[in-house]
């Protein structure tokens, strides 16, 4: 049975700026909280970030299957805690406070533990979008989502 789980933040940061490190792997240890760097381990059909790209943070991995810079980003899981089908979807909205980040994803949990699923899916999508949005607002200029060709 599929758990859906949505959070939100909001950011100061323009949209292309938060999709920049989305998008980007090697900025994920910028503002993901990984005590692991995380890479791109595959480039996508089109664009190194693009559809089709792999990513990894052992022992999770995932492929990015939706890239509409700068609006939407998403991606599966392919590998890593829980193995089970994990779909999420990052959109980015214009607001009056800068941009309304909405963190959505899709779970297949294991039969009993709907609750704990959610909980703890909410928790990871609430912590990354703060993360991020918070660290757009004041991103330093070495952080590798400000390199070239990263969109």
């Amino acid at each position: 049975m599929p758990y859906e789980i949505e959070v939100a933040a909001t950011s100061a940061a323009a949209p292309d700026v938060i999709f920049k490190h989305l998008c980007a792997a090697e900025a994920w240890g910028e503002w993901g909280g990984f005590w692991i760097r995380a890479r791109r381990e595959a480039d996508g059909t089109e664009h190194p970030n693009g559809i089709g790209a792999v990513r990894s943070v052992p022992p999770w991995r995932e492929e990015v299957v939706a890239w509409d810079p700068p609006r939407h980003y998403g991606y599966v899981a392919l590998a890593g805690p829980p193995r089970r089908r994990v779909r999420a979807d990052v959109t980015l909205e214009p607001c009056p406070a800068g941009t309304l980040i909405r963190w959505r994803g899709e779970i297949d949990g294991f039969p009993g533990t709907g609750p704990f699923t959610r909980a703890a899916l909410r928790r990871r999508f609430a912590g990354y979008a703060r993360r991020v949005a918070r660290h757009a607002e004041r991103c330093e200029p070495g952080c590798p989502a400000r390199l070239p060709g990263v969109l």
